[in-house]
């Protein structure tokens, strides 16, 4: 049959599967309402334009959490497994999601995709609300009584005071908020976070609406994008897709870094700075702002129809390679609930029977169990860099620009220039996976950490000595003070940190009037010198984080160049009626085994490395304050690389069992066979797919129509 007289042959088909006399399936607009000024934007182009748009802002919803996760351990007194329960609930019902509506989709992908829009806009809606009832920490500044100072010394244009006394810093710690505001002491002060506990659940409850929301669009947007994408646009379609949702993560990187340095009330009291302890950054403004966004382009999504004008063209393509048939095409669009339940145990039989899939599946839980480290990495980086918030998130948002974005273009060109089979394709992704592994070290390199006085060496005398098991902060010099670890003030004297100037002994503080902040902590017990100064006393290495966030980018840039590749092999390694059912049950599976147990796996790592706990007046343990920087990089690393190795193993073979795309088409419509070898390799069903391997070949329609 020539290739004039198949089209011919088809045509009728295509008419039958495309209503054109119901607007309803072709057209733009809401119900009834189908306007014809909207045709102008009826094409793949806009639709991946807008749908792109609206996966950034759902990415930019999703990521400020990594972000703001020290601030809410902080706020909310939280530790390491509570924010990864938070992190856990997205995809508990993420993978319930996806798993329901699996099968129930494939009719109406844009309906459900914009649905789940609108539910991550109200996801984040719900945790930022709390931000009107939480309550906040006040100034720490030492009360300042004129009537006890014993001496002042000019300082250019500034008084130098200090205060000695029954206020001492060591024996009573007492602390004044803004001007005209009430006294507090330090139980009063510090009790808030346990206060605000209450609210961990709006955050649950957030996470889940979020998880729930973020299912359609994965499980039905790429299926959707490959139904009106050729298969040489569908690679640079995808990879767009990706690199403009990926930048998200930087673009939420940086606001969030801005946002972070606007207090969280927007009117911050008085004689607090970005700089001082006690500061909250605007952290809602985290959720809020993406939220609005994906409002808006929910509903321009929600125009698009159930089967769009372009995809006529895509799929007279897939019926010429035998990739589908017209008769599946139809039964997909228009099977009833009843025939969609009916089908689920047999489709879900042929995927478990497709060996190459389940082996990209296992892939992809390993692959996603690595990947659920990155909710912490800011976190890490705040801790190893000594970084604030606004200078890491411009770190973060550009190294992600030059990973994920170098990467995907990358990966779109790949399609675009190598026309490859999708079982050499197979093979190329498995080996830029294990090539990317070790640049995982790359985190290995970061500044000198800190030496605390009662973790990393003793009291009183304080020898050097190996790190102290347990860590005792209460030495002979300071056993007086009645120090607590309910906040972390940190001061520093020569080399030696002390957590804060009560535990460094210190009786004296000598203020700047006109700022009214601490310049000098003095006669200080513990300390060689007598004497101690705000803050820690690392600093920040700008060669050593460069080039550790180089290595890790180049990583990053290798790692994605696959990703295109991978996400067109699953449209591949089954048929096309099982592809939105696949990208349910991958979902759903990669979900429950990799991203869920995730951040409780590496929160439980990070927590374990916790050497001073954050405890309140009443006993309740809350957040860490200081880690074992040197183990727990070492064994973050570690886990990482051999979770990864893992992935790429079940990647090589998953390549192994692919199936050979062994059907051409031959005169007169037959199917040939090439190397002797059965191009089914096994059994079929009525549409034509390979039961066994799961394979996407079809006879011709020639066959099903003779």
């Amino acid at each position: 049959m020539t290739e004039s007289t198949e089209y011919k042959k088809l045509e009728p088909g295509f008419q039958d599967s495309w209503d054109e006399t119901d607007r309803r399936l072709t057209q733009m607009g809401y119900f009834g309402w189908r306007p014809r000024f909207l045709e102008c934007l009826n094409t793949p182009a806009f639709f991946a334009m807008f749908f792109a748009l609206g996966n950034l802002t759902m990415v930019m919803s999703y990521g400020i959490f990594s972000l703001i996760i020290p601030v809410l351990e902080e706020v909310f007194n939280l530790n390491s497994k509570q924010t990864g329960v938070i992190l856990m609930a997205n995809d508990i019902s993420g993978m319930i999601v996806a798993l329901l509506i699996a099968n129930y989709c494939s009719a109406r992908k844009v309906r459900w995709i914009g649905m789940g829009m609108l539910m991550v806009c109200l996801s984040a809606i719900i945790p930022a609300s709390t931000t009107l009832y939480a309550e906040y920490p006040q100034p720490r500044n030492v009360i300042v009584d004129e009537i006890v100072l014993q001496s002042t010394q000019p300082l250019g244009n500034q008084t130098l005071f200090t205060e000695k006394g029954s206020y001492g810093v060591c024996k009573e710690m007492k602390f004044k908020p803004a001007a005209n505001g009430p006294v507090s002491t330090s139980d009063e002060s510090e009790d808030y976070a346990v206060r605000n506990h209450k609210y961990y659940w709006f955050f649950v409850l957030g996470s889940l609406l979020q998880g729930a929301g973020n299912a359609p669009p994965r499980v039905a947007g790429s299926t959707y994008m490959d139904e009106i994408f050729t298969q040489k646009q569908f690679g640079v379609a995808i990879s767009v897709l990706y690199v403009v949702s990926f930048l998200g993560y930087p673009a939420i990187m940086m606001l969030g870094g801005i946002f972070l340095q606007i207090y969280v009330t927007l009117d911050p009291p008085e004689g607090i700075t970005p700089s001082s302890n006690e500061w909250v950054g605007a952290w809602w403004m985290g959720l809020f702002f993406p939220a609005v966004f994906v409002f808006f382009f929910s509903f321009i999504v929600l125009l698009y129809p159930r089967q769009m004008p372009a995809a006529k063209k895509v799929l007279q393509e897939k019926v010429e390679r035998g990739i589908t048939t017209v008769q599946e095409k139809k039964e997909e669009l228009r099977r009833s609930l009843k025939e969609v339940t009916k089908d689920m145990i047999p489709a879900f039989k042929r995927l478990i029977k497709n060996q190459a899939l389940n082996f990209l599946i296992v892939g992809d839980i390993f692959m996603m169990l690595s990947v659920g480290a990155y909710s912490y990495y800011p976190k890490l980086y705040v801790k190893i860099f000594r970084l604030n918030y606004k200078d890491l998130g411009l770190i973060q948002g550009v190294s992600n620009i030059i990973g994920f974005g170098l990467g995907l273009i990358g990966s779109g060109v790949l399609m675009r220039v190598k026309k490859w089979e999708p079982k050499r394709l197979q093979l190329v992704y498995s080996v830029i996976t294990a090539l990317a592994i070790p640049f995982t070290f790359g985190v290995l390199i970061y500044c000198p950490t800190d030496t605390l006085a009662g973790v990393d060496i003793s009291y009183p005398h304080l020898l050097n000595t190996s790190q102290l098991s347990p860590p005792t902060l209460t030495g002979e010099c300071n056993s007086e003070c009645a120090c607590t670890t309910a906040f972390y003030q940190p001061v520093c004297d020569g080399d030696v940190t002390f957590f804060s100037p009560c535990h460094a002994g210190c009786y004296e503080v000598e203020l700047n009037k006109t700022t009214n902040k601490v310049v000098t902590y003095s006669n200080c017990t513990c300390a060689a010198s007598g004497t101690a100064v705000p803050g820690t006393c690392g600093t920040q290495c700008p060669g050593r984080m460069f080039l550790s966030i180089t290595i890790t980018s180049i990583g990053t840039i290798i790692g994605f160049a696959g990703f295109a590749a991978h996400t067109y092999i699953y449209q591949r390694v089954v048929g096309e009626v099982d592809r939105t059912f696949t990208q349910g049950i991958r979902s759903s599976v990669t979900r429950a085994l990799g991203t869920l147990p995730a951040p409780i796996l590496f929160g439980w790592v990070i927590d374990k490395f916790c050497t001073v706990w954050k405890v309140s007046e009443d006993g309740t343990t809350g957040n860490c304050w200081v880690y074992d920087l040197d183990n727990l990089i070492l064994w973050f690393c570690i886990l990482r690389v051999v979770i990864r190795s893992i992935s790429s193993v079940c990647y090589f073979l998953a390549w192994w069992v692919f199936p050979e795309n062994k059907v051409v088409q031959g005169e007169g419509g037959e199917t040939k066979e090439e190397d002797g070898e059965d191009c089914r390799n096994g059994e079929v069903d009525q549409h034509g797919h390979d039961l066994v391997n799961g394979g996407d070949k079809f006879t011709l329609m020639s066959d099903y129509e003779g």
